[in-house]
């Protein structure tokens, strides 16, 4: 279990790092009027999101099911 833990704690970092990175791209670009691909930017972050977000979601499924796993062993 501490390996799937580690997993998710990491994913949910590099969400996190994303979001800082979405929030500082458009505090710098979103207050001047040129575009220079802010949009495409945004696009690909945001895509990045939630790609991690159904990682996340995998992981725990994998997780919860490695313990269910565990749990039937056990009994």
């Amino acid at each position: 279990m501490a390996n799937e833990r580690e997993y998710i704690e990491g994913l949910k970092r590099s969400r996190a790092k994303l979001i800082e990175q979405r929030r500082a791209l458009v505090k710098r670009d979103g207050t001047s009027d040129r575009d220079e691909g802010f949009s495409g930017r945004i696009v690909a972050i945001q895509d990045a999101i939630e790609a991690t977000d159904r990682a996340i979601a995998e992981e725990e499924a994998l997780a919860a099911e490695q313990q269910g796993d565990r749990d039937l062993a056990a009994a």
